[in-house]
């Protein structure tokens, strides 16, 4: 299990330094202005969508099935893959077509604070480019699901870099030749995603995956598309929740949409190296276990994400500001831009614990291919959200929006356990000894190291707090990945 983990860590860790260089160059080129936040609305308009489709949807959908199918009937499988690539690629195509053709709807629906701007014809345009995303990222996550019911991790993790590098590659290119320039984003993001597909498709082939098309829809993919609906559903439900982040962010002062969007890429940043690591690479295991075993491995998962989160929590709540100031704060991204995006950090970290629990929890009712009480908790917390958020942000502007998510994640958190503990088992894992040491000695060393003043120079500055905090961090870190990730296995 291990191994797997450490191939979606490394990959994920490569995808994110590429991420930062692709932001960077953002900062640097675009600042955090109007061009900015029609960038990033029409960028999340097909990101929604792909989390509704994608990672969530394909993957707690075509695992479980697939990994059960192959191992009683390798024949059948064949049939199975081929058949889902193309009834699933259809589906895909057909949707995106609707959403170029339909975008001003979209942009109603997800930041009509915008339809009254001078620049609606820019956005739209934007979103139509953006919106053929969708095809090729949705293509490339079944790829990728099919590959993890293999157990096949690397190629999938991968994949994220060939977008931050097509990115990249366009800013540096295309910039100056391109007005708006803001367009030069747009040119790097569907190529990115076409190299995506075409990279994931190549990735079954050389993973000696077996497969054949077939046009008559299987029985598997009709089990599959029903187990995705439904989880669909509960993606759509809580992507409702970030759009109604952007939605009311719209409304607030310029750039509250842009300050969301770099602190969330932060946030992103250990969850996805971390946490989503650890769920892809366990979920086929799980899925072929009997349930008292799966409580066992779910708890124990609990506790490994439990401890890993403290220090990744105070990690960026004390030192997120050093990381922005370093990595963003350049061009015409200005130190008030830094000072916004970390506050927005700050109130994210706070619901790290939440969501990454989460994640454990929704793995394990996947496993026994229970996808509607995951979806029922979702709802309950995104009207909760629909109460939150406007309360959040009339009183503190845009990162009240952060801190409603933060909480929300709480209420989800409190009611899925509760659903747990009455379908599958009792959640019975504790904080050690260590890990309570750990936070308080982690928490001392954190506000002793904050209010030192190394430089002047805010650069200086930042970077000399930020090698003191790793060199602090990291042996708590590897101590608990040696003693709690290193050597386990799903138990069977």
């Amino acid at each position: 299990m291990f191994k797997n983990i450490k191939t979606i860590a490394f990959f994920t860790i490569l995808s994110r330094v590429l991420g930062f260089i692709r932001d960077f160059l953002i900062t640097r080129y675009f600042g955090a202005d109007i061009y900015t936040d029609m960038f990033f609305v029409a960028f999340k308009i097909p990101n929604h969508f792909r989390r509704i489709f994608g990672e969530g949807a394909v993957n707690s959908s075509v695992v479980p099935i697939l990994s059960k199918i192959d191992q009683n009937n390798p024949e059948k499988s064949k049939m199975a893959i081929g058949n889902l690539i193309f009834v699933f690629g259809t589906i895909l195509l057909i949707f995106t077509i609707f959403g170029i053709i339909f975008s001003k709807v979209l942009i109603l629906i997800s930041a009509p604070g915008l339809l009254a701007s001078p620049h609606i014809k820019v956005l739209d345009l934007l979103v139509k480019i953006n919106f053929s995303y969708i095809f090729f990222i949705g293509m490339a996550i079944c790829f990728m699901g099919i590959m993890n019911s293999y157990d096949q991790f690397g190629i999938g993790a991968f994949s994220p870099s060939l977008l931050n590098i097509s990115m990249i590659v366009s800013m540096l290119i295309l910039y100056k030749f391109i007005h708006p320039h803001i367009y030069t984003l747009c040119f790097g993001v569907v190529f990115g995603g076409l190299l995506q597909m075409v990279f994931s498709y190549f990735g079954i082939k050389w993973g000696k995956i077996p497969l054949k098309y077939t046009f008559k829809i299987e029985d598997s993919t009709k089990q599959i598309l029903k187990l995705m609906s439904v989880t669909a559903i509960s993606g759509s439900v809580l992507q409702i929740g970030d759009m109604i982040d952007t939605f009311i962010a719209s409304f607030l002062k310029v750039g509250s949409i842009s300050y969301l969007y770099y602190a969330n890429i932060l946030f992103q940043l250990p969850f996805a190296i971390v946490v989503l690591a650890i769920s892809q690479a366990t979920l086929p295991q799980l899925s072929k276990l009997e349930k008292p075993k799966l409580i066992e491995n779910t708890n124990n998962l609990l506790k490994i994400i439990l401890n890993l989160s403290i220090p990744i929590m105070l990690y960026f709540i004390f030192f997120g500001k050093d990381l922005i100031t370093i990595i963003f704060q350049h061009g015409k991204f200005t130190p008030q831009d830094s000072a916004n995006t970390d506050i927005a950090l700050t109130m994210f970290m706070l619901g790290f614990l939440f969501f990454s629990q989460l994640r454990i929890i929704n793995n394990a009712f996947y496993a026994i291919k229970d996808v509607k009480t995951p979806l029922k908790a979702a709802m309950i917390a995104v009207l909760a959200k629909l109460i939150i958020s406007p309360a959040c942000a009339y009183l503190f502007g845009f990162w009240g929006l952060a801190l409603a998510l933060s909480f929300v994640g709480l209420v989800n958190l409190l009611i899925l356990n509760y659903y747990f503990k009455r379908k599958i088992g009792n959640i019975d894992f504790k904080a050690t000894k260590e890990s309570v040491i750990i936070f308080f000695v982690l928490l001392v060393a954190s506000l002793i190291l904050k209010n030192i003043e190394f430089s002047k120079i805010y650069v200086i500055d930042a970077l000399f707090r930020l090698l003191l905090s790793t060199v602090i961090y990291a042996p708590f870190g590897l101590y608990i990945i040696k003693k709690e990730l290193l050597d386990y296995r799903i138990k069977k």
